[in-house]
């Protein structure tokens, strides 16, 4: 099976003229016209939070009007960025109880989706409502290959103001009920703006960049959140019987034929 994550798209209204010297719209146009030319065959394509960059009816109508008609699936969830309000008015579908979380299940993987935001926040949180319904969707799924998306990282980064400022604040109790089930395999987030794989036990994570700007490497003692210039990516999530394959795509200089050899 093949999932493509997309995150962080930071979309804005048609009034702004860019996002530090980008346009988002731009970029999720192209990064979804490569899919288009390349990954026809994914399941699904997972955006993992900060649809927006703020939040407002306008900037929700460029988003959904970029991705209502895509052929493939889109699986999107919010992030600190967003409005549950806003966005259930384009989704109302992806709700449980108020919160943006939902499951599926495709064959033998099943899929779930975790609503991490505190309104206004920067942080992460999963409230006691929302762990109860992550350990029944577990329960529920317990015979299948299960594979989490959420927006704000579980682990520490070593990014100073992710770490510090932008965190999940109960990451202990997220990981109280995962450590129950053998049968969760990866877990994809986003937030970072970086390219990040980590290991927790026998549960690999990984984030992509974001499709607008991206995260400068300052480690904790620099106490520094910078934005540089690197290009923007999307995953290609490849599952199997065996784990998990991934690949990283810089989408905005498409693949020319070459002609040596590696």
């Amino acid at each position: 099976m093949k999932i493509i994550h997309l995150s962080d798209t930071h979309i804005i209204d048609s009034e702004q003229k860019n996002l530090y010297g980008i346009d988002p719209a731009f970029r999720l146009k192209k990064a979804l016209k490569s899919i288009t030319k390349y990954h026809k065959d994914a399941s699904m394509i997972v955006i993992t939070g900060d649809l927006v960059d703020t939040p407002s009816k306008e900037a929700y109508e460029v988003f959904y009007d970029i991705i209502k008609d895509f052929p493939i699936p889109i699986y999107p969830i919010i992030g600190n960025h967003d409005k549950r309000e806003l966005f259930l008015k384009y989704f109302p579908k992806l709700q449980y109880d108020g919160f943006v979380q939902y499951s599926i299940e495709i064959d033998k993987f099943a899929f779930i989706f975790l609503d991490t935001l505190v309104e206004d926040k920067p942080f992460g949180n999963l409230c006691q409502k929302r762990l109860i319904w992550l350990e029944e969707q577990l329960k529920k799924y317990r015979d299948k290959k299960v594979y989490i998306f959420m927006h704000h990282h579980p682990l520490k980064s070593f990014l100073y103001e992710m770490d510090n400022i932008a965190n999940l604040k109960n990451s202990e109790k997220f990981w109280n009920i995962i450590d129950r089930y053998s049968n969760i395999l990866h877990i994809t987030y986003g937030h970072l703006h970086r390219i990040t794989q980590m290991q927790r036990k026998n549960i690999s994570l990984h984030s992509t960049k974001s499709t607008t700007f991206q995260v400068a490497f300052t480690p904790n003692e620099t106490k520094e959140y910078l934005t540089n210039e690197e290009k923007p990516t999307y995953c290609i999530m490849l599952l199997n019987d065996t784990g998990l394959l991934l690949h990283h795509h810089e989408y905005l200089n498409e693949n020319e034929k070459y002609l040596g050899y590696c």
